[in-house]
């Protein structure tokens, strides 16, 4: 693949969901009391109530839900900016754009006599990305029932997936220059292409292999790897693995970890990607010098200016999660969809900066997830005589 032409680096472990053929459902039985999406997926045993309920509740009449009136109206028409950025996490500009882009996708997979517009489609799903809410009280906000927010954000979402390979690219070769010059200028690190780290994804209890999930903090969690630029953008992400799984593995396992053989096609003049003591050091990927009390001065400054440079990523993680607060929680059983929904947040973050679509949540809520863990699996990896070297040298150059 040639160095100019757009690539898509993203690799997420999901597999294909099957979509509902109907559409849209304007009422709510009785027997759809919960706000979980257990009751969605039709291979979870304990949700079978028992046979005899079950009888008398068919034969109970079909009433119509009460839901908010006029609330699409309200939000096109008679909604200030700011308040719709605040619930949508997008400028109304950048929705409209957005929209455009995805617009005949999301009409190729509705039905004409469908109540659901592709306008309301992304609004219920940017909702559901941009906040904890259940899907009941945002189907009762939009005027839809839950089956239908269900089947609505699947579809949206693999619409946006399909950006994806042309919003989260690596750089070319006139991109590289201007990111390397750029991370420069920030603490005069030099060679820097981007900035490597991950966060974990909380999740409920999967139904299978739960104990693989359990992260070093206690609770289950998918693993969510990206590369970084200077200006907050991804170039990269991975996110499946569980959260169990050391760093330096989930590194392993991913596909960067493999471009960084092909160092003339993806790494122009001998740049590079820095990251913390989790990932292991090559000539492509460098870290820190681990302190055990005796670094020289020439290695602290190394240290310092490393962390420094690399905080873009650590940044960038924060907003994503701050602009939508469903990835600091799933209430889902489906890992694929969660995956899904993880690239999909990814896609529109990336879309966001390039319309100019900052953040303005307060810098304290920003996090990336954790500091890094050092344990023995960075053993998987030799550091070796070339890595080291140049590691040396630029710690002397600084």
């Amino acid at each position: 693949m040639s160095q100019t032409a757009p690539r898509n680096l993203i690799s997420a472990l999901i597999l294909v969901n099957e979509i509902f053929d109907s559409d849209d459902e304007s009422t709510d039985s009785d027997d759809e009391s919960t706000d979980s999406e257990n009751e969605l997926y039709q291979d979870e045993e304990e949700l079978n109530e028992p046979s005899i309920l079950t009888t008398r509740v068919s034969t109970v009449s079909r009433r119509n839900v009460p839901k908010v009136a006029g609330y699409e109206e309200i939000v096109t028409e008679r909604m200030q900016d700011y308040d719709f950025k605040t619930h949508f996490r997008l400028h109304r500009s950048t929705f409209d754009l957005l929209l455009g882009k995805i617009n005949i996708k999301l009409q190729n997979q509705t039905r004409p006599t469908s109540r659901c517009s592709p306008n309301k489609m992304l609004l219920i799903t940017l909702w559901i990305l941009a906040t904890p809410e259940s899907y009941r009280s945002v189907g009762c906000r939009f005027g839809v029932c839950k089956k239908t927010v269900f089947k609505v954000i699947r579809r949206t979402i693999d619409a946006i997936n399909e950006m994806a390979s042309t919003t989260i690219k690596w750089p070319g070769a006139t991109e590289a220059q201007n990111i390397i010059s750029a991370n420069s200028s920030t603490a005069g690190f030099p060679g820097v292409l981007g900035a490597i780290d991950g966060t974990h994804i909380p999740i409920r209890t999967p139904q299978h292999s739960s104990g693989t999930y359990i992260n070093r903090k206690g609770f289950h969690s998918l693993q969510l790897q990206v590369v970084c630029q200077h200006n907050l953008k991804f170039t990269d992400c991975y996110v499946g693995q569980p959260g169990s799984m050391h760093d330096a593995r989930v590194f392993r396992h991913s596909e960067i970890c493999t471009d960084l053989q092909n160092s003339t096609l993806f790494f122009p003049e001998d740049s590079h990607l820095i990251g913390d003591e989790a990932y292991p050091l090559s000539d492509r990927l460098l870290t820190p010098y681990r302190d055990t009390g005796n670094l020289t001065r020439y290695q602290v400054r190394y240290n310092f200016k490393l962390s420094s440079t690399r905080m873009s990523v650590e940044r960038a993680i924060g907003i994503l999660k701050c602009r939508f607060r469903r990835l600091r929680f799933f209430d889902s059983p489906d890992l694929a969809f969660i995956s899904k929904s993880v690239i999909a947040a990814c896609t529109l973050h990336n879309f966001c900066i390039d319309e100019n679509d900052l953040h303005f949540e307060n810098s304290e809520e920003l996090s990336s997830g954790g500091a890094a863990t050092i344990n023995s699996e960075n053993n998987i990896y030799n550091s070796t005589v070339t890595a080291r070297a140049k590691r040396d040298r630029i710690a002397r150059l600084l």
